[in-house]
This record gives structure tokens, C-alpha cells and sequence, in this order.
């Protein structure tokens, strides 16, 4: 993903990330969004950058020493088996990032059971996903899941509705309340 298609540092302030908050980017691939919370919360927050591939968590990490973050985290977890982070006690995030990582999913249940297991109350998840409009890059149309179907999973997982976001020509923003 390229910060042409969406500047992540936007999308966060108006998410309503400020200093100090802690983050947990649940699937961060490349890490635009963990670096980009990381400047923003500063050195009295915390991210926590999740993902199943070593690869992708060393190339955050290193970028965080680049960048001279010294509040990233890392953390090697599936976070479609249950209870998988174990490393994130309960109540202590104010927001949970799932950024163009649900439509890769089979099991939504157990990433939003374990999403409102971390978050604080009256915490927030940010859902980022791919929109149905086609675009030079992204999942085939196919593969893509609908605002609908990731409302559904979030109200399921008792999270409450708290509006959308504008990320941009090819995504579409979600936030939910636990």
C-alpha cells in the first residue's frame, strides 16, 4: 500500500488519536499505520504492531529504530486463533487498527472477540478497508468485504456503530465504540 492512496497520519487524527494513547495495529504489514500512531502518541504512548509474518514486524521494527520510535512494539501473533496476544493484558488500548486486513480473514469472530478484550472502555477500533469501486491495486472485487459485513461482525462483538471516515478514492473507514 502506498501513502499516495491514503495518508495514514489524517486518518488517524480523525479517528481522534492523540499523544499518549496506546494502539494496537492488528495485521500491520508494512507498518504506515503503526509508524504514523507512533509519531502522533509520542514518546508517552505505546503501539503494538501485530502480525502473523516475522518478515514484516523486523521491517516496522527496523524502520521504528530509523525513525528513532522508541514506543512500537512488535508481536508475532495469529490473530484468527483465539486469544492469540497474550502480550496485551485486557483494558489497556484506547484504539485498535484493522487496516485492509479483514478481507483477508476467515475468522472475524476471534479478531473482534480479541480486539474488545484489549481495548479500554468507550475504546475505539478503526476498521480500513478496500471499497467496491475497481482500482489500480488492491484485491480482486471478489475478495473484498462490504461495509455491511464488517458492521455485522463488529455488532456482533457487542461494538457499537460510532460513524465513517473519508480514507480516500479506494477504501472506506469504520469506527466502533466498545
Amino acid at each position: 500500500m502506498s501513502t499516495k492512496f491514503i495518508d495514514p497520519e489524517k486518518v488517524l487524527f480523525a479517528a481522534g488519536l492523540t499523544s499518549n494513547q496506546t494502539v494496537a495495529d492488528f495485521g500491520a504489514g508494512s507498518g504506515f499505520y503503526s509508524l504514523a500512531a507512533a509519531k502522533i502518541v509520542g514518546d508517552g504512548g505505546m503501539v503494538y504492531s501485530l502480525d502473523i509474518q516475522e518478515p514484516v514486524l523486523d521491517h516496522i521494527a527496523a524502520e521504528a529504530r530509523l525513525k528513532k520510535l522508541r514506543n512500537i512494539r512488535t508481536i508475532q501473533a495469529d490473530l484468527e486463533q483465539k486469544e492469540a496476544i497474550k502480550e496485551i493484558p485486557a483494558g489497556t488500548v484506547d484504539l485498535v487498527l484493522l487496516v485492509n486486513i479483514s478481507h483477508q480473514l476467515k475468522n472475524l469472530v476471534n479478531i473482534y472477540a480479541e480486539a474488545y478484550r484489549v481495548l479500554k472502555s468507550g475504546g475505539k477500533v478503526l476498521v480500513v478497508e478496500w471499497n467496491d469501486q475497481p482500482g489500480p491495486v488492491g484485491p480482486t472485487s471478489g475478495t473484498r468485504i462490504t461495509e455491511s459485513e464488517v458492521s455485522k461482525a463488529a455488532i456482533k462483538a457487542t461494538f457499537k456503530p460510532a460513524g465513517t471516515l473519508h480514507v480516500g478514492s479506494y477504501h472506506y473507514g469504520l469506527i466502533f465504540i466498545k
